[in-house]
């Protein structure tokens, strides 16, 4: 990667949370950052606790046309402070928890744009610019990009997409000398957890009653339930920091991995889907969400 001197790194949903967390860390070590954001009242205070080592670009990673305006600033003030762009780390993210049949489509479909096609939309549009510095692509994935839990599967297909486009494009742009890493975390303590929470509560609002039955028969107690497993895992999440460390270690080092497991739930998900057989680790699964 090139010096923190005369570079530049790119990190959508930089607003918060892990985003936040690896702005500052990039940051303190001397590079630029430009934090795409949705809220500009969140970019107004990550922009007040940074300084101008931060340029907030009001960004939503679905929209064609707010990519195309986030990426024309950027290349503006990169020419104007003399940078380059040396990373692109794609962070943003969306979670519905709900079994398939009861998401409304409109809710899967928005999963899959924000974490997958969000990701490819700045790729596409900031390759010739990573292409002329050797730059690196991180995008995050999950632990659920590699083992699938009921109630999440959704989450977990757009987290797979994101497995199969970042393994392809890292053999596509390796002619330029790009890199490309995947982080797959397991929980972290970010704002997501309660978010997802809230729309879990909704989702009534949502679904039939009598389909909402099949999965719920007791609807209070789910979400209570579901309440006290997002206590559960909160207890023993990641602080964001740690992920930004792996983001560190993807962008700068000289042999990057191809993926970062980052968290102990992580490494022994990851492992019992490899060392299991689907039917026997389908009832670890199945004891993870206790809600249904």
């Amino acid at each position: 990667m090139p010096e923190p001197t005369n570079s530049a790194v790119f990190i959508t949903a930089g607003a918060s949370g892990i985003g936040a967390a690896c702005a500052s860390l990039l940051t303190a070590r001397g590079y630029m950052v430009f934090a795409g954001v949705r809220s500009t009242e969140k970019g107004a205070v990550l922009q007040e606790q940074l300084g101008d080592a931060l340029v907030v670009v009001p960004l939503d990673v679905t929209k064609a046309d707010s990519v195309a305006a986030a990426v024309e600033t950027l290349q503006t003030t990169l020419a104007q402070r003399k940078r380059q762009l040396a990373g692109l780390v794609n962070n943003a993210t969306n979670e519905r928890h709900g079994p398939i049949e009861l998401l409304p489509m409109e809710f899967i479909r928005d999963e899959i744009e924000v974490d997958y096609l969000g990701s490819v939309a700045m790729i596409k549009a900031t390759l010739p610019l990573l292409r002329s510095a050797r730059g690196r692509i991180v995008n995050f994935s999950s632990m659920n990009g590699r083992s699938v839990f009921r109630s999440i599967g959704a989450n977990s297909a757009a987290k797979y997409a994101i497995e199969a486009m970042s393994d392809a494009l890292r053999l596509e742009v390796a002619p330029w000398g790009i890199e490309v890493s995947l982080i797959e975390p397991g929980a972290v303590a970010t704002p997501l957890w309660e978010k997802a929470l809230q729309k879990f509560r909704e989702l009534p609002h949502h679904v039939a009653a009598d389909q909402l039955r099949l999965y719920y028969p007791d609807w209070p107690a789910a979400v209570k339930q579901a309440a006290v497993d997002k206590e559960r895992f909160l207890r023993t999440a990641l602080p964001p920091e740690r992920l930004a460390a792996a983001v560190w270690q993807a962008l700068t080092a000289r042999r990057p991995k191809a993926r970062y497991v980052v968290g102990w739930d992580a490494h022994a998900v990851i492992f019992l889907k490899w060392l299991l057989p689907d039917r026997w680790f389908d009832r670890v699964a199945m004891a993870a969400f206790t809600d249904q």
